[in-house]
């Protein structure tokens, strides 16, 4: 028996991290390959099918969920602290299989619930298992392995690759969309940025270059939603660094980074029409704002607890009235705030709004104990959510990369302080002792 379990210990050392990348890649949806299947919006020459990849992206899903589950019960101690350090998400995760209560359609609101739940135990098992900087590591590998086949991808077969219809000759990679393509490489880009500042010497060209290559990706899908909030991420690396500044200095900087928002802000609200016809977008942001408001006006209707978890978007429920009025099939809010409101009201904004304003002030704190680049990720993963969340729904949601990685940031960042001196003495002393033992009971 001992040697059985030598030889699981030994595997898991082994291959654990590597299935952690390939679970993560699955989460992502590049492996189902859905651009060589799915046509270009219009282009009804092109064969109209799901990618046959599908079933077995699926089936590594459900295997690594089970393969979380089966740890997370084996290590239940390690598990059970970081549940406890975002009992807002908590909450929200548990509200979301709770909704078949009031749903306007109850088996599919608890067995949506149910995957959601599923998909949260990968991002529970990544908090339970690895610290944070080694989740940072890892999706760096998911994002550079993404970022890489996606380029070879694309100019190897361009026919499939690229857009074909009305977003001609836009980048799209494995993708069935250039919108997802690109909310991808702004992700990679991100996390490919914090690696190459904290990297030594011998891998900084390569995390370099591959960042470089998400950058061109994030360009060459003609997402301008994605260029800007890949610009606005980069531009807010040096002020998040900023924050481990003495407070002295941190004043006229907080000052000074709030008068250029300001001026932002008064530019785009005095030039509005101007801008977005510049960036080749209409003033209803294609029709968004149009379904922004219809949507608000339905979750007044039921502003505490909404329609029930993924039941408003269904073709036979209430999204009914919204799309006969737009005028088009919705699929959903275009905006993560509004479309959790729909979903689970006025309460499930509030869940979710306090749940990254916990993460991301734990995140402050922590951050400036520290000096790596990677103790940034809490910050600037908070921030790609919210910014995508203007114009995207990407907040809580069954097999989903961006939802892993909400869970496992909010779970792994908890209340941080600095050690007092005899603290640190005290445990320096403890770890001390724990060796001494070691080296008295070592076999010889």
């Amino acid at each position: 028996m001992r040697l059985i379990f030598t030889l699981l210990s030994d595997l898991l050392k082994f291959g654990e991290k590597k299935l952690t990348v390939l679970a993560l890649l699955a989460f992502s949806g590049i492996l189902s390959v859905d651009s060589m299947y799915v046509p270009s919006e219009p282009d009804p020459g092109f064969y109209h099918g799901y990618s046959p990849l599908v079933k077995l992206v699926v089936l590594t899903i459900y295997g690594t969920e089970a393969f979380c589950i089966f740890l997370l019960c084996a290590r239940w101690k390690t598990a059970a602290r970081p549940l406890l350090r975002d009992p807002f998400l908590l909450i929200l995760i548990s509200m979301a299989v709770a909704s078949f209560a009031w749903s306007d359609f109850p088996k599919d609101s608890l067995m949506r619930g149910i995957t959601t739940i599923q998909t949260a135990i990968v991002g529970l098992y990544m908090a339970s298992r690895y610290r944070l900087k080694e989740q940072v590591r890892l999706v760096g590998w998911t994002m550079g392995i993404m970022a890489v086949f996606s380029f070879l991808y694309t100019l190897a077969l361009p026919g499939y690759g690229k857009e074909t219809g009305m977003h001609a000759p836009a980048w799209r990679g494995p993708y069935a969309h250039k919108n997802p393509f690109a909310q991808m490489m702004t992700l990679a880009s991100v996390t490919l940025l914090l690696l190459a500042m904290d990297s030594p010497k011998k891998y900084r060209f390569q995390l370099w270059t591959i960042f470089g290559m998400a950058i061109i990706l994030v360009l060459m899908s003609t997402s301008k939603t994605g260029l800007l909030i890949t610009l606005n991420l980069i531009l807010l690396v040096p002020f998040y660094q900023a924050l481990r500044w003495s407070d002295g200095i941190m004043i006229p900087v907080i000052i000074f980074v709030l008068l250029v928002v300001g001026c932002g802000t008064t530019f785009l609200l005095a030039y509005w029409e101007p801008v977005l016809y510049g960036l080749g977008k209409d003033p209803t942001l294609s029709g968004r704002t149009d379904v922004w408001e219809i949507a608000i006006y339905q979750i007044l209707k039921r502003p505490l607890l909404g329609y029930g978890y993924q039941a408003y978007w269904r073709n036979d429920g209430a999204a009914f009235f919204l799309r006969k009025q737009v005028n088009y099939d919705a699929a959903h809010a275009h905006n993560g705030f509004i479309n959790i409101g729909l979903d689970l009201g006025l309460l499930g904004i509030a869940l979710f709004s306090l749940s990254i304003i916990t993460t991301f002030i734990r995140g402050v704190t922590m951050m400036r104990l520290t000096r790596s680049s990677l103790d940034l990720w809490p910050l600037m993963y908070m921030s790609y959510l919210i910014f995508y969340n203007q114009t995207e729904s990407a907040i809580i949601a069954h097999n989903s990369l961006l939802f892993v990685l909400h869970v496992a940031t909010s779970f792994s960042v908890g209340f941080a302080r600095k050690l007092s001196p005899r603290e640190v003495r005290r445990r320096k002393q403890e770890l001390k002792e724990k060796q001494d033992l070691y080296q008295l009971t070592r076999p010889p």
